[in-house]
């Protein structure tokens, strides 16, 4: 399996969809599943492969109290830390599961 990129938009995600990846999500139905993500990436958010994340320097954190149960994929940038968690989506082909993390929002 090729190293995925961020997915920025639906149609993105629609031609994975179209070559054999199966969404696999919070609500347990694709066509559910992929009915919410529209909103989601009209809102502006992408979806970014661990597989990417590891790819790029990042490393994970394991769920913890400290990191509120999620997995975490973080990585300094200008000793500044960019974090993302894996969000409850990841695409499945084969016996292979990606997951897919959302950046985490910086508290103002």
């Amino acid at each position: 399996m090729s190293m995925l990129k961020p997915i920025k938009d639906i149609r993105h995600l629609e031609e994975l969809i179209s070559e054999g990846y199966l969404l696999k999500g919070r609500r347990e139905d694709p066509d559910r599943d992929l009915a919410a993500l529209k909103n989601f990436f009209a809102k502006g958010y992408e979806l970014v492969p661990e597989e990417w994340l590891l790819g790029n320097g990042y490393e994970l954190v394991p769920p913890s109290p400290f990191t509120k149960g999620h997995t975490l994929a973080y990585k300094l940038i200008d000793d500044f830390p960019d974090q993302y968690f894996r969000s409850g989506y990841s695409l499945v082909k084969g016996s292979e599961e990606v997951f897919l993390y959302l950046k985490m929002k910086e508290k103002v």
